[in-house]
Protein backbone atom coordinates (compact mmCIF):
# COMPACT_ATOMS: atom_id res chain seq x y z
CA UNK A 1 0.00 0.00 0.00
CA UNK A 2 1.04 3.59 -0.66
CA UNK A 3 -0.02 6.91 0.73
CA UNK A 4 1.38 10.40 -0.85
CA UNK A 5 -0.62 12.98 1.14
CA UNK A 6 -0.62 16.89 0.72
CA UNK A 7 0.37 19.45 2.51
CA UNK A 8 -0.56 23.12 1.69
CA UNK A 9 -0.73 21.74 -2.01
CA UNK A 10 2.79 20.16 -1.71
CA UNK A 11 2.92 16.24 -2.59
CA UNK A 12 4.90 14.18 0.27
CA UNK A 13 5.88 10.85 0.60
CA UNK A 14 4.74 10.81 4.34
CA UNK A 15 2.83 12.98 6.55
CA UNK A 16 6.31 12.96 8.89
CA UNK A 17 8.15 16.11 9.41
CA UNK A 18 12.32 17.12 11.31
CA UNK A 19 11.06 19.32 14.13
CA UNK A 20 12.75 22.55 14.05
CA UNK A 21 16.13 22.38 16.39
CA UNK A 22 17.29 19.15 15.81
CA UNK A 23 20.30 18.27 13.14
CA UNK A 24 19.10 21.27 10.73
CA UNK A 25 22.37 22.93 10.52
CA UNK A 26 23.40 22.03 7.10
CA UNK A 27 21.33 21.29 3.29
CA UNK A 28 23.47 18.23 3.15
CA UNK A 29 22.57 16.78 6.72
CA UNK A 30 18.89 17.70 5.79
CA UNK A 31 18.93 15.84 2.74
CA UNK A 32 20.18 12.88 4.18
CA UNK A 33 17.12 12.91 6.69
CA UNK A 34 14.66 13.04 4.05
CA UNK A 35 16.67 10.20 1.82
CA UNK A 36 15.67 8.09 5.95
CA UNK A 37 12.43 8.59 5.57
CA UNK A 38 11.25 12.10 6.23
CA UNK A 39 8.25 13.53 4.66
CA UNK A 40 9.48 17.27 5.25
CA UNK A 41 12.47 18.68 7.24
CA UNK A 42 13.05 21.85 9.08
CA UNK A 43 16.41 23.84 10.07
CA UNK A 44 17.34 24.84 12.69
CA UNK A 45 15.81 28.11 13.47
CA UNK A 46 17.62 31.72 12.05
CA UNK A 47 18.26 34.19 14.23
CA UNK A 48 19.22 37.65 13.27
CA UNK A 49 22.72 38.25 14.11
CA UNK A 50 25.14 35.40 14.95
CA UNK A 51 24.10 33.57 18.02
CA UNK A 52 26.16 30.74 19.64
CA UNK A 53 23.63 29.41 22.09
CA UNK A 54 24.58 28.57 25.74
CA UNK A 55 27.08 26.69 26.79
CA UNK A 56 27.02 22.98 27.09
CA UNK A 57 25.43 20.48 28.74
CA UNK A 58 22.90 21.57 26.29
CA UNK A 59 21.05 18.71 25.36
CA UNK A 60 20.15 15.53 29.08
CA UNK A 61 18.33 12.58 29.03
CA UNK A 62 16.23 12.45 31.72
CA UNK A 63 15.18 9.05 31.61
CA UNK A 64 11.21 9.71 30.22
CA UNK A 65 12.78 12.53 27.59
CA UNK A 66 14.71 14.95 27.30
CA UNK A 67 15.69 18.66 28.39
CA UNK A 68 17.22 20.52 26.04
CA UNK A 69 18.76 24.27 26.30
CA UNK A 70 20.87 24.36 23.09
CA UNK A 71 19.88 28.25 22.91
CA UNK A 72 19.12 28.90 19.77
CA UNK A 73 22.53 28.63 18.32
CA UNK A 74 22.61 30.11 14.68
CA UNK A 75 25.46 31.99 12.44
CA UNK A 76 22.73 34.88 11.64
CA UNK A 77 20.76 35.57 8.58
CA UNK A 78 23.32 36.58 6.34
CA UNK A 79 26.04 33.97 6.66
CA UNK A 80 22.49 31.60 6.77
CA UNK A 81 21.69 32.86 3.43
CA UNK A 82 25.18 33.11 1.35
CA UNK A 83 25.99 29.28 2.45
CA UNK A 84 22.29 28.65 1.40
CA UNK A 85 22.46 29.60 -2.13
CA UNK A 86 25.23 26.71 -2.46
CA UNK A 87 22.90 24.06 -1.55
CA UNK A 88 20.63 22.62 -4.32
CA UNK A 89 17.34 22.00 -2.47
CA UNK A 90 15.25 19.12 -3.94
CA UNK A 91 13.29 17.99 -1.11
CA UNK A 92 10.24 19.71 0.80
CA UNK A 93 12.13 22.35 3.56
CA UNK A 94 10.82 23.96 6.43
CA UNK A 95 13.01 27.54 7.29
CA UNK A 96 12.55 28.25 11.04
CA UNK A 97 13.28 31.73 12.40
CA UNK A 98 13.00 33.66 15.72
CA UNK A 99 13.49 37.20 16.53
CA UNK A 100 14.46 38.90 19.78
CA UNK A 101 11.63 41.06 18.69
CA UNK A 102 8.37 41.35 16.70
CA UNK A 103 10.15 43.53 13.78
CA UNK A 104 12.73 41.19 13.12
CA UNK A 105 10.09 38.20 11.88
CA UNK A 106 9.20 40.39 8.55
CA UNK A 107 13.27 41.48 8.39
CA UNK A 108 13.76 37.83 8.40
CA UNK A 109 11.22 36.71 6.05
CA UNK A 110 11.90 39.34 3.52
CA UNK A 111 15.88 38.09 3.43
CA UNK A 112 15.01 34.76 2.62
CA UNK A 113 12.55 35.51 0.10
CA UNK A 114 15.02 35.04 -2.35
CA UNK A 115 15.59 31.33 -1.71
CA UNK A 116 14.42 28.00 -3.13
CA UNK A 117 12.43 26.67 0.22
CA UNK A 118 9.02 25.26 0.82
CA UNK A 119 7.42 26.71 4.01
CA UNK A 120 8.40 29.11 6.49
CA UNK A 121 7.99 28.42 10.32
CA UNK A 122 7.87 31.33 12.69
CA UNK A 123 9.41 30.20 16.19
CA UNK A 124 7.91 32.66 18.90
CA UNK A 125 7.80 29.80 21.53
CA UNK A 126 10.99 28.90 22.37
CA UNK A 127 11.41 27.92 26.42
CA UNK A 128 14.76 28.13 26.77
CA UNK A 129 15.78 31.36 26.47
CA UNK A 130 12.83 33.53 28.22
CA UNK A 131 15.94 34.87 30.85
CA UNK A 132 17.36 36.25 27.46
CA UNK A 133 13.71 37.37 25.32
CA UNK A 134 11.71 37.41 27.99
CA UNK A 135 7.85 35.93 26.95
CA UNK A 136 7.60 34.26 24.05
CA UNK A 137 5.79 35.93 21.66
CA UNK A 138 3.28 33.04 21.17
CA UNK A 139 2.05 33.80 25.02
CA UNK A 140 0.18 36.86 23.52
CA UNK A 141 -2.44 36.81 20.87
CA UNK A 142 -2.01 40.07 19.76
CA UNK A 143 1.53 39.53 19.14
CA UNK A 144 0.98 36.89 17.09
CA UNK A 145 -1.39 38.62 14.75
CA UNK A 146 1.38 41.61 14.45
CA UNK A 147 4.07 38.99 13.61
CA UNK A 148 1.86 36.73 11.66
CA UNK A 149 0.49 39.45 9.66
CA UNK A 150 3.86 41.77 9.30
CA UNK A 151 5.43 38.18 7.49
CA UNK A 152 2.87 37.44 5.16
CA UNK A 153 2.96 41.12 3.92
CA UNK A 154 6.82 40.28 3.17
CA UNK A 155 6.77 36.90 2.00
CA UNK A 156 5.59 34.40 -0.89
CA UNK A 157 5.97 31.28 1.05
CA UNK A 158 3.42 29.26 3.06
CA UNK A 159 3.94 30.22 6.99
CA UNK A 160 3.51 28.20 9.65
CA UNK A 161 3.25 29.33 12.83
CA UNK A 162 5.04 27.50 16.02
CA UNK A 163 2.73 28.25 18.88
CA UNK A 164 3.81 26.90 22.95
CA UNK A 165 1.46 24.58 24.85
CA UNK A 166 2.67 26.89 27.94
CA UNK A 167 0.22 30.08 27.04
CA UNK A 168 -3.00 30.11 29.37
CA UNK A 169 -5.02 30.82 26.06
CA UNK A 170 -3.78 28.53 23.28
CA UNK A 171 -6.78 28.96 22.01
CA UNK A 172 -7.19 32.28 21.05
CA UNK A 173 -3.55 32.61 20.06
CA UNK A 174 -4.58 30.02 17.50
CA UNK A 175 -7.55 31.99 16.40
CA UNK A 176 -5.33 34.94 15.85
CA UNK A 177 -2.80 33.39 13.99
CA UNK A 178 -5.39 32.47 11.15
CA UNK A 179 -7.26 35.20 10.87
CA UNK A 180 -3.77 36.56 10.42
CA UNK A 181 -3.02 34.75 7.77
CA UNK A 182 -1.06 31.82 8.94
CA UNK A 183 -1.46 29.09 6.35
CA UNK A 184 -0.56 26.26 9.20
CA UNK A 185 0.12 25.91 12.97
CA UNK A 186 2.84 23.90 14.43
CA UNK A 187 1.69 22.58 17.82
CA UNK A 188 3.66 22.18 19.64
CA UNK A 189 7.69 23.09 21.08
CA UNK A 190 9.10 21.86 23.62
CA UNK A 191 7.48 22.06 27.09
CA UNK A 192 8.69 24.07 30.12
CA UNK A 193 11.19 25.44 30.97
CA UNK A 194 12.19 22.79 33.21
CA UNK A 195 15.13 21.59 35.40
CA UNK A 196 17.03 18.25 36.30
CA UNK A 197 19.45 18.68 39.20
CA UNK A 198 22.16 15.92 39.38
CA UNK A 199 21.65 14.50 43.34
CA UNK A 200 25.70 13.54 42.94
CA UNK A 201 26.63 16.93 43.26
CA UNK A 202 23.84 19.16 43.83
CA UNK A 203 23.44 20.77 40.82
CA UNK A 204 21.42 21.49 37.87
CA UNK A 205 22.96 19.61 34.77
CA UNK A 206 22.12 22.15 32.10
CA UNK A 207 24.65 24.48 32.24
CA UNK A 208 21.92 27.15 31.08
CA UNK A 209 20.01 25.67 34.18
CA UNK A 210 16.73 25.36 32.72
CA UNK A 211 15.50 23.69 29.35
CA UNK A 212 12.51 22.91 27.41
CA UNK A 213 11.33 19.22 27.87
CA UNK A 214 10.56 17.11 25.31
CA UNK A 215 9.90 13.19 23.94
CA UNK A 216 7.25 10.91 24.84
CA UNK A 217 6.67 12.25 28.47
CA UNK A 218 5.14 15.37 26.81
CA UNK A 219 2.70 13.42 24.17
CA UNK A 220 -0.42 13.52 26.18
CA UNK A 221 0.26 17.49 26.19
CA UNK A 222 0.70 17.23 22.19
CA UNK A 223 -2.60 15.27 21.56
CA UNK A 224 -4.76 17.23 24.16
CA UNK A 225 -3.62 20.52 22.44
CA UNK A 226 -3.95 19.52 19.06
CA UNK A 227 -7.65 17.86 19.91
CA UNK A 228 -8.73 21.20 21.20
CA UNK A 229 -7.20 23.53 18.59
CA UNK A 230 -8.11 21.57 15.58
CA UNK A 231 -11.92 22.41 16.86
CA UNK A 232 -11.07 26.28 16.46
CA UNK A 233 -9.24 26.30 13.60
CA UNK A 234 -9.87 25.44 9.80
CA UNK A 235 -5.81 25.28 8.65
CA UNK A 236 -3.60 22.39 8.74
CA UNK A 237 -1.77 21.54 11.78
CA UNK A 238 1.11 19.98 12.58
CA UNK A 239 1.53 17.91 16.00
CA UNK A 240 4.83 18.15 17.44
CA UNK A 241 6.38 16.52 21.03
CA UNK A 242 6.69 12.78 21.96
CA UNK A 243 6.09 11.45 18.98
CA UNK A 244 8.30 8.44 18.77
CA UNK A 245 6.53 5.31 17.48
CA UNK A 246 3.68 4.40 15.10
CA UNK A 247 0.93 4.47 17.77
CA UNK A 248 2.09 7.99 19.26
CA UNK A 249 1.92 9.04 15.32
CA UNK A 250 -1.64 7.75 14.95
CA UNK A 251 -2.75 9.00 18.17
CA UNK A 252 -1.58 12.53 17.55
CA UNK A 253 -2.87 12.16 13.24
CA UNK A 254 -6.34 10.98 15.03
CA UNK A 255 -6.43 14.38 17.36
CA UNK A 256 -6.39 16.09 14.22
CA UNK A 257 -2.58 16.98 12.79
CA UNK A 258 -2.16 16.41 9.56
CA UNK A 259 1.67 15.91 9.95
CA UNK A 260 3.44 14.77 13.00
CA UNK A 261 6.72 16.13 13.90
CA UNK A 262 9.32 13.90 15.18
CA UNK A 263 12.41 15.20 17.43
CA UNK A 264 13.58 13.62 20.21
CA UNK A 265 13.14 10.07 18.72
CA UNK A 266 16.14 10.59 16.53
CA UNK A 267 18.50 10.10 19.63
CA UNK A 268 16.44 7.18 21.07
CA UNK A 269 15.94 5.79 17.83
CA UNK A 270 18.25 7.11 15.49
CA UNK A 271 16.80 7.97 12.09
CA UNK A 272 15.27 4.75 11.15
CA UNK A 273 12.44 6.30 13.00
CA UNK A 274 10.90 7.96 9.98
CA UNK A 275 10.78 5.03 7.80
CA UNK A 276 9.65 2.66 11.20
CA UNK A 277 6.66 5.08 11.91
CA UNK A 278 5.72 5.16 8.04
CA UNK A 279 5.58 1.50 7.61
CA UNK A 280 3.62 1.10 10.76
CA UNK A 281 1.39 3.71 9.44
CA UNK A 282 0.88 1.81 6.10
CA UNK A 283 0.37 -1.21 8.28
CA UNK A 284 -2.23 0.20 10.07
CA UNK A 285 -4.03 1.67 6.90
CA UNK A 286 -4.30 -1.97 5.91
CA UNK A 287 -5.08 -3.78 8.07
CA UNK A 288 -8.41 -1.58 8.93
CA UNK A 289 -9.31 -1.29 5.33
CA UNK A 290 -8.39 2.92 5.20
CA UNK A 291 -8.63 3.95 1.78
CA UNK A 292 -5.77 6.90 2.61
CA UNK A 293 -3.90 8.36 6.10
CA UNK A 294 -6.35 11.42 5.39
CA UNK A 295 -9.49 9.01 7.00
CA UNK A 296 -7.19 9.08 10.12
CA UNK A 297 -7.12 12.87 10.78
CA UNK A 298 -9.04 14.15 13.04
CA UNK A 299 -10.90 10.45 13.73
CA UNK A 300 -11.33 11.12 17.40
CA UNK A 301 -13.41 14.04 16.60
CA UNK A 302 -15.57 11.65 14.18
CA UNK A 303 -16.24 8.36 15.77
CA UNK A 304 -19.97 7.50 16.25
CA UNK A 305 -19.38 4.27 18.07
CA UNK A 306 -16.51 2.50 19.33
CA UNK A 307 -14.75 0.68 16.47
CA UNK A 308 -11.90 -1.91 17.06
CA UNK A 309 -8.39 -1.01 14.89
CA UNK A 310 -5.79 -3.56 14.31
CA UNK A 311 -2.40 -1.75 15.54
CA UNK A 312 1.23 -3.16 14.18
CA UNK A 313 3.36 -4.28 16.59
CA UNK A 314 6.28 -1.96 17.71
CA UNK A 315 9.49 -1.95 16.00
CA UNK A 316 13.01 -2.21 18.00
CA UNK A 317 15.76 -1.30 15.51
CA UNK A 318 19.27 -1.56 16.03
CA UNK A 319 19.61 2.49 16.89
CA UNK A 320 17.84 2.23 20.31
CA UNK A 321 20.81 0.57 21.67
CA UNK A 322 21.96 3.99 22.02
CA UNK A 323 19.68 4.20 24.61
CA UNK A 324 22.10 2.50 26.91
CA UNK A 325 24.19 5.33 26.64
CA UNK A 326 24.65 6.50 30.47
CA UNK A 327 25.52 9.58 32.54
CA UNK A 328 27.66 8.62 35.15
CA UNK A 329 29.18 11.13 37.82
CA UNK A 330 31.92 9.86 39.08
CA UNK A 331 35.16 10.74 41.61
CA UNK A 332 38.73 11.70 40.12
CA UNK A 333 40.60 8.80 41.39
CA UNK A 334 44.46 9.91 39.97
CA UNK A 335 46.19 11.84 37.83
CA UNK A 336 49.08 11.10 35.81
CA UNK A 337 51.42 13.89 35.53
CA UNK A 338 54.26 14.13 33.44
CA UNK A 339 54.63 18.15 34.24
CA UNK A 340 52.59 21.36 34.50
CA UNK A 341 53.07 22.13 30.78
CA UNK A 342 52.69 19.05 29.57
CA UNK A 343 49.65 16.60 28.39
CA UNK A 344 48.09 14.70 31.79
CA UNK A 345 45.55 12.02 32.25
CA UNK A 346 42.84 11.87 34.64
CA UNK A 347 41.35 8.51 36.22
CA UNK A 348 37.86 7.96 37.16
CA UNK A 349 36.42 5.17 38.76
CA UNK A 350 34.93 3.21 35.74
CA UNK A 351 31.79 1.40 38.37
CA UNK A 352 28.20 2.00 36.22
CA UNK A 353 30.09 2.95 32.73
CA UNK A 354 29.37 0.53 29.84
CA UNK A 355 32.94 -0.35 28.11
CA UNK A 356 34.06 1.88 25.61
CA UNK A 357 35.75 0.67 21.87
CA UNK A 358 39.32 2.51 21.20
CA UNK A 359 38.29 5.67 19.17
CA UNK A 360 34.66 5.93 21.17
CA UNK A 361 34.66 9.58 23.28
CA UNK A 362 33.29 10.92 26.50
CA UNK A 363 31.25 13.93 27.24
CA UNK A 364 33.01 15.33 30.63
CA UNK A 365 31.03 17.76 32.71
CA UNK A 366 31.98 20.01 35.26
CA UNK A 367 29.31 20.78 37.40
CA UNK A 368 28.33 24.68 36.75
CA UNK A 369 30.74 24.90 34.50
CA UNK A 370 30.96 23.31 30.81
CA UNK A 371 30.72 19.88 28.98
CA UNK A 372 33.64 19.03 26.39
CA UNK A 373 33.96 15.44 24.88
CA UNK A 374 37.50 13.93 25.20
CA UNK A 375 38.54 10.51 23.71
CA UNK A 376 39.42 7.42 26.21
CA UNK A 377 43.09 6.99 26.27
CA UNK A 378 42.70 4.12 29.22
CA UNK A 379 40.92 1.74 30.51
CA UNK A 380 41.00 -1.10 32.96
CA UNK A 381 38.48 -3.57 35.07
CA UNK A 382 39.08 -0.37 37.96
CA UNK A 383 39.24 2.92 36.10
CA UNK A 384 38.96 4.85 32.62
CA UNK A 385 41.92 7.75 31.87
CA UNK A 386 41.31 11.11 29.56
CA UNK A 387 44.52 12.39 28.17
CA UNK A 388 44.37 16.50 28.07
CA UNK A 389 46.13 19.58 28.12
CA UNK A 390 45.28 23.07 29.18
CA UNK A 391 44.12 24.73 26.83
CA UNK A 392 41.32 26.78 27.91
CA UNK A 393 38.90 26.91 31.02
CA UNK A 394 37.68 23.59 31.38
CA UNK A 395 40.90 21.72 30.13
CA UNK A 396 42.71 24.37 33.06
CA UNK A 397 39.63 23.39 35.17
CA UNK A 398 39.80 19.65 34.87
CA UNK A 399 43.21 18.61 35.51
CA UNK A 400 42.93 21.23 38.76
CA UNK A 401 40.44 18.56 40.22
CA UNK A 402 41.76 16.53 43.14
CA UNK A 403 40.76 13.07 44.37
CA UNK A 404 37.52 12.24 45.32
CA UNK A 405 35.81 15.44 43.70
CA UNK A 406 33.30 14.76 40.99
CA UNK A 407 32.61 14.88 36.93
CA UNK A 408 30.12 14.09 34.54
CA UNK A 409 30.92 11.23 32.45
CA UNK A 410 28.36 10.56 29.54
CA UNK A 411 28.91 7.86 27.10
CA UNK A 412 30.24 6.21 25.27
CA UNK A 413 29.52 7.82 22.14
CA UNK A 414 30.55 7.13 18.65
CA UNK A 415 32.22 5.17 15.83
CA UNK A 416 35.65 2.98 17.12
CA UNK A 417 38.36 2.19 15.31
CA UNK A 418 38.28 -1.65 13.29
CA UNK A 419 40.72 -3.42 15.46
CA UNK A 420 39.58 -6.96 14.18
CA UNK A 421 39.89 -7.37 10.38
CA UNK A 422 43.90 -6.75 9.72
CA UNK A 423 47.17 -8.32 11.40
CA UNK A 424 49.72 -6.01 11.57
CA UNK A 425 48.88 -1.89 12.18
CA UNK A 426 50.58 1.38 12.75
CA UNK A 427 49.31 4.11 14.82
CA UNK A 428 50.14 7.74 13.71
CA UNK A 429 49.05 10.64 15.97
CA UNK A 430 50.34 14.09 17.15
CA UNK A 431 50.44 15.52 20.22
CA UNK A 432 47.05 14.49 21.99
CA UNK A 433 46.32 13.01 19.35
CA UNK A 434 47.90 10.32 20.50
CA UNK A 435 45.45 9.54 23.49
CA UNK A 436 42.91 7.45 21.90
CA UNK A 437 45.81 5.42 20.29
CA UNK A 438 47.12 4.54 23.44
CA UNK A 439 43.68 2.71 24.49
CA UNK A 440 43.83 1.29 20.66
CA UNK A 441 47.62 -0.43 21.26
CA UNK A 442 46.16 -1.93 24.75
CA UNK A 443 43.14 -3.39 22.79
CA UNK A 444 45.33 -4.91 19.89
CA UNK A 445 47.95 -6.38 21.85
CA UNK A 446 45.24 -8.09 23.44
CA UNK A 447 44.26 -9.20 20.56
CA UNK A 448 47.20 -10.91 19.71
CA UNK A 449 48.17 -7.84 16.62
CA UNK A 450 51.52 -6.35 15.57
CA UNK A 451 51.04 -2.76 16.97
CA UNK A 452 53.57 -0.24 15.72
CA UNK A 453 53.36 3.50 17.08
CA UNK A 454 54.88 6.69 15.78
CA UNK A 455 54.19 9.72 17.77
CA UNK A 456 55.66 13.34 17.46
CA UNK A 457 55.35 16.67 18.83
CA UNK A 458 56.80 20.02 18.91
CA UNK A 459 59.33 19.56 21.88
CA UNK A 460 59.70 17.04 24.46
CA UNK A 461 56.67 18.23 26.67
CA UNK A 462 54.56 17.04 24.44
CA UNK A 463 55.09 13.43 24.10
CA UNK A 464 56.60 12.93 27.69
CA UNK A 465 53.34 11.99 28.79
CA UNK A 466 53.23 8.68 26.25
CA UNK A 467 55.89 6.22 27.57
CA UNK A 468 54.36 6.12 31.09
CA UNK A 469 50.39 6.01 30.28
CA UNK A 470 52.23 3.00 27.58
CA UNK A 471 53.75 1.08 30.17
CA UNK A 472 50.54 0.66 32.00
CA UNK A 473 49.98 -1.64 29.50
CA UNK A 474 50.58 -5.71 29.81
CA UNK A 475 53.11 -6.69 27.46
CA UNK A 476 53.84 -3.00 26.41
CA UNK A 477 57.35 -4.41 25.50
CA UNK A 478 55.52 -5.84 22.03
CA UNK A 479 54.71 -2.64 20.83
CA UNK A 480 57.52 -0.80 18.42
CA UNK A 481 57.26 2.57 19.07
CA UNK A 482 58.97 5.64 16.89
CA UNK A 483 59.14 8.93 18.40
CA UNK A 484 59.94 12.24 17.08
CA UNK A 485 59.87 16.39 17.93
CA UNK A 486 60.40 19.25 16.05
CA UNK A 487 62.73 20.63 17.95
CA UNK A 488 65.00 17.22 18.26
CA UNK A 489 64.34 17.34 21.75
CA UNK A 490 63.82 13.68 21.81
CA UNK A 491 63.30 11.27 19.03
CA UNK A 492 63.95 12.12 15.68
CA UNK A 493 64.15 15.74 14.70
CA UNK A 494 61.22 16.65 11.97
CA UNK A 495 57.49 16.93 11.69
CA UNK A 496 55.74 13.41 11.75
CA UNK A 497 55.14 13.59 8.20
CA UNK A 498 58.73 13.70 7.44
CA UNK A 499 59.56 10.27 9.21
CA UNK A 500 56.34 8.68 7.98
CA UNK A 501 57.59 7.55 4.75
CA UNK A 502 60.78 5.43 6.33
CA UNK A 503 58.27 3.95 9.37
CA UNK A 504 56.06 2.98 6.78
CA UNK A 505 58.85 0.94 4.74
CA UNK A 506 60.07 -0.53 8.05
CA UNK A 507 57.15 -2.21 9.60
CA UNK A 508 55.20 -2.56 6.55
CA UNK A 509 51.10 -2.44 8.10
CA UNK A 510 48.16 -3.96 7.24
CA UNK A 511 45.98 -1.04 8.51
CA UNK A 512 46.67 2.74 10.07
CA UNK A 513 44.63 4.25 12.84
CA UNK A 514 45.59 7.96 12.95
CA UNK A 515 44.73 11.41 14.83
CA UNK A 516 46.03 14.46 15.64
CA UNK A 517 45.92 18.27 13.73
CA UNK A 518 43.45 18.31 10.52
CA UNK A 519 46.56 19.18 8.52
CA UNK A 520 48.87 17.09 9.37
CA UNK A 521 45.69 13.69 9.20
CA UNK A 522 45.27 15.36 5.69
CA UNK A 523 49.35 15.13 4.86
CA UNK A 524 49.61 11.89 6.40
CA UNK A 525 46.97 10.19 4.41
CA UNK A 526 48.67 11.34 1.21
CA UNK A 527 51.73 9.19 2.29
CA UNK A 528 49.31 5.99 3.34
CA UNK A 529 47.50 6.34 -0.03
CA UNK A 530 50.59 5.91 -1.95
CA UNK A 531 52.11 3.15 -0.32
CA UNK A 532 48.36 1.36 -0.77
CA UNK A 533 47.89 1.16 2.87
CA UNK A 534 43.73 1.71 4.19
CA UNK A 535 43.13 2.97 7.55
CA UNK A 536 40.98 5.05 9.46
CA UNK A 537 41.23 8.54 11.06
CA UNK A 538 39.68 10.68 13.88
CA UNK A 539 38.64 13.89 13.53
CA UNK A 540 37.45 16.84 15.85
CA UNK A 541 34.28 18.85 15.34
CA UNK A 542 33.07 21.14 17.37
CA UNK A 543 30.21 19.11 19.49
CA UNK A 544 27.62 21.08 21.64
CA UNK A 545 25.33 17.69 22.48
CA UNK A 546 26.87 14.74 21.82
CA UNK A 547 24.33 12.58 21.06
CA UNK A 548 23.67 13.78 17.18
CA UNK A 549 20.87 15.75 17.84
CA UNK A 550 21.72 19.39 17.43
CA UNK A 551 23.75 19.17 13.96
CA UNK A 552 27.10 21.28 15.35
CA UNK A 553 29.45 18.56 14.32
CA UNK A 554 28.14 17.31 11.08
CA UNK A 555 29.61 17.13 7.62
CA UNK A 556 28.77 19.40 4.84
CA UNK A 557 29.77 16.75 2.27
CA UNK A 558 27.45 13.99 3.62
CA UNK A 559 25.43 15.18 6.89
CA UNK A 560 27.01 12.70 8.72
CA UNK A 561 27.70 13.73 12.06
CA UNK A 562 31.22 13.43 14.23
CA UNK A 563 29.19 11.87 17.33
CA UNK A 564 27.15 9.68 15.96
CA UNK A 565 28.82 8.55 12.40
CA UNK A 566 32.28 9.18 13.47
CA UNK A 567 34.80 10.60 14.75
CA UNK A 568 36.45 7.27 13.27
CA UNK A 569 36.20 7.75 9.30
CA UNK A 570 37.94 5.64 6.71
CA UNK A 571 40.99 7.44 4.58
CA UNK A 572 38.83 6.72 1.66
CA UNK A 573 35.51 8.93 2.85
CA UNK A 574 37.60 11.67 4.10
CA UNK A 575 39.60 11.95 0.97
CA UNK A 576 36.14 12.92 -0.76
CA UNK A 577 35.09 14.92 2.22
CA UNK A 578 35.52 18.71 0.85
CA UNK A 579 35.50 20.04 4.38
CA UNK A 580 38.21 18.13 5.40
CA UNK A 581 41.52 19.95 5.62
CA UNK A 582 39.61 23.05 4.70
CA UNK A 583 37.36 24.25 7.59
CA UNK A 584 34.90 23.54 10.44
CA UNK A 585 32.13 25.01 12.17
CA UNK A 586 32.34 27.67 15.67
CA UNK A 587 29.50 27.20 18.26
CA UNK A 588 27.15 29.35 16.19
CA UNK A 589 27.23 26.95 13.27
CA UNK A 590 29.19 29.70 11.31
CA UNK A 591 32.16 28.99 9.09
CA UNK A 592 35.69 28.75 9.89
CA UNK A 593 38.93 27.75 8.60
CA UNK A 594 41.19 24.64 10.20
CA UNK A 595 43.84 25.25 12.60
Amino acid sequence: MTDYPSFLEVKLKNRSVLASGILGVTISLLRRVYNDGAGIVTTKSVGPEKRNGHSAPVIYDWGCGLINAVGLSTPGIDEFVSRFGYGVVDFPLIVSIFGKEADDFPLLAQKLDCLDFTFLELNISCPNVMDEFGTPFSFSAELTSQITRSVKDRTCKPVIVKLSSNTQDLLSVARSAENSGADALCIMNTVGPGMVIDISTGFPVLWNKRGGISGDAVLPLTVKNVYDVYNEVSIPIIGTGGVSSTGSALQVMMAGASLYGIGSAVYTKGLRVFKDIEEGILEFLHNNHFESSEEVIGLAHKQKKVSFYRIPKPVINEDQKRKNIKFVVSPVKELLKADEHSINTLFFEQQGLSKPAPGQFFMLWIPGLDQKPYSVSYYDENRIGFSLMARGAFSTSLLGLTCGEPVGLHGPLGKSFELQQYDNYLLVGGGIGVAPLIFSASELVKLGKGVNILAGGRTWASINWIIPLLEKIAKYSQIKTFFCTEDGSFGEQGLITDHLQGVIERVCPDFALVCGPEIFIKKALTLFKRNSVPGEASIERMMKCGLGLCGSCSLDTTGDRVCVEGPVFHFDYLEKCKEFGNYKRDESGALRGID
